[in-house]
């Protein structure tokens, strides 16, 4: 069975995102195969010399690719007039490793590349999306993910850090009772309701004399002590906050 990707330990002359996505548009075969193109292929898309008997080991594609990286990687920069990225040599190659050396030394991509048209040479490579199955000249969607992939890693800063890099160290969620909202929404909201409530009454009559039997039922009818109201509405409207906190975190939103 083939190997998703190569073996990272060996003397890659591009760079690994490179490396990476070469690897992934082209895929391992161990066995030789016809490409949509009908080209006998092997490994790690390699064609040179290969034919319907050919049978490689994991090791022996893996090698094959890295010395035909190697090769191509020397031919891409003796074509640019203009010193390649890391990440611009790695598209570079990996346009030349699909469509030939020859194609690359004639296309707008590389032309572009030479005249300094970062944008113009990263657009370019989503012309070459065709090949001829069954005599017919097509669009392959194969070939056009692989060109879009391809422009952008050529326009990829060499500073940034490659996509599968990942943080090891992540802060854990916090728990609920540490949230800022469910700590100080109960006394804020509170207040907040009480001084409307406050507000409401002076300002209108009629909903202050509502206010002002909801009021009495409260303390007269339920017994509630008028000094016991403030601290009731405070938990009231804390306990209304901390719920809506817990069903956001349990729903994954906060």
């Amino acid at each position: 069975m083939s190997a998703a990707l190569p073996d990272s330990t060996l003397a890659w002359p591009i760079c690994w995102p490179g490396v990476e996505l070469i690897a992934r548009a082209e895929g391992c075969m161990l066995r030789a195969y016809r490409c949509p193109a009908g080209v006998w292929t092997c490994g790690w898309g390699e064609t040179e010399g290969v034919t319907a008997r050919t049978v490689w080991t994991q090791a022996e594609a893996d090698r094959r690719f890295a010395d035909s990286l190697s090769s191509y990687a020397d031919e891409v920069r003796a074509m640019c007039t203009r010193e390649p990225t890391e990440h611009e040599l790695g598209a570079l190659v990996s346009l030349a490793y699909n469509i030939g050396l020859g194609a690359l030394r004639g296309s707008t991509a590389l032309r572009a590349h030479n005249a300094g048209d970062s944008q113009a040479a990263a657009r370019a490579f989503a012309l070459w999306n065709k090949a001829r199955v069954g005599g017919q000249l097509t669009v392959l969607a194969g070939l056009t993910a692989r060109r879009a992939a391809e422009a952008a890693l050529y326009l990829r800063p060499d500073d940034e850090l490659p996509a599968h890099r990942m943080p090891q160290a992540v802060q854990a969620e916090s728990r609920i009772s540490a949230s800022p909202i469910a700590r100080s929404g109960a006394a804020a909201a509170g207040a907040g309701a009480l001084g409307m409530l406050g507000e409401a009454r002076d300002q209108l009559g009629v909903v202050g004399t509502a206010l002002a039997s909801v009021r009495t039922i409260v303390v007269d009818t339920l017994g509630v002590p008028p000094e016991a109201l403030l601290p009731l509405v405070l938990v009231s409207v804390g306990g209304v906050a901390i719920y809506w906190r817990w069903r956001q975190r349990k729903e994954g939103w906060a």
